[in-house]
């Protein structure tokens, strides 16, 4: 699960750029209708691979197609010049070459109906009718705490959240075990949380987002 403490999400005309830490997906094995073989970035992307395909979208899709993977587009760049990348096809993208060409370059792959922009740098890419693939990409930005305030024994904050993800906020009071107290479904904005009167005295809080939509 990610902590909030320092990274901030960056938007501009509603795009919502994951520039949150990087995080490795690995393909165990080439069978596309396991969960455990599907990165869900959102609620409606699961990128996935079959042996000796290309990836698709196994929200939407059960095999490659010219178009897979659904709701994707890709282009190479970094987040730092997303918005000024040339997008396409995940085909025309690679325009002929073997996706093992892509590894270690940087890549962006935008998300279309949820306009998020992640980015990724492939590590490996099976050949040979091994299948499956790894790479690094970017996360949502953890929650940024806003607006605390103490009184009486209650503390309250805000927090920023990214839509189809789980936050939960964790009490503590020896700042090593960290026990769950709230657990909302994020719409992808912001919401509050007011300490319970029950709540000991010298509690620490933070928020957490559960790994994977």
């Amino acid at each position: 699960m990610a902590i909030s403490v320092i990274w901030l999400a960056m938007a501009m005309n509603a795009a919502t750029i994951w520039n949150g830490p990087l995080i490795l997906y690995s393909q165990p094995t080439p069978d596309p209708t396991q969960v455990s073989n599907q990165d869900h970035l959102t609620p409606d992307v699961w990128l996935t691979r079959a042996t000796s395909k290309g990836l698709f979208n196994a929200f939407l899709e059960t095999n490659a197609t010219s178009l897979s993977p659904s709701n994707t587009e890709w282009a190479t760049g970094t987040l730092s010049n997303y918005a000024t990348l040339h997008y396409t096809n995940w085909l025309a993208w690679l325009n002929g070459q073997s996706p093992t060409n892509l590894i270690g370059k940087n890549s962006m792959v935008h998300l279309i109906s949820d306009d998020v922009y992640v980015f990724v740098q492939f590590t490996t890419w099976g050949s040979g009718g091994s299948g499956g693939f790894a790479y690094e990409r970017s996360t949502p930005a953890p929650a940024s705490i806003s607006g605390m305030t103490a009184s009486n024994g209650y503390v309250a904050f805000n927090y920023s959240t990214a839509p189809g993800y789980t936050y939960v906020v964790q009490s503590s009071t020896n700042l090593v075990e960290w026990l769950p107290i709230s657990t909302n479904e994020a719409p992808g904005d912001s919401l509050s949380f007011t300490n319970s009167p029950a709540s000991e005295a010298g509690e620490f809080y933070r928020v957490a987002r559960i790994a994977g939509p």
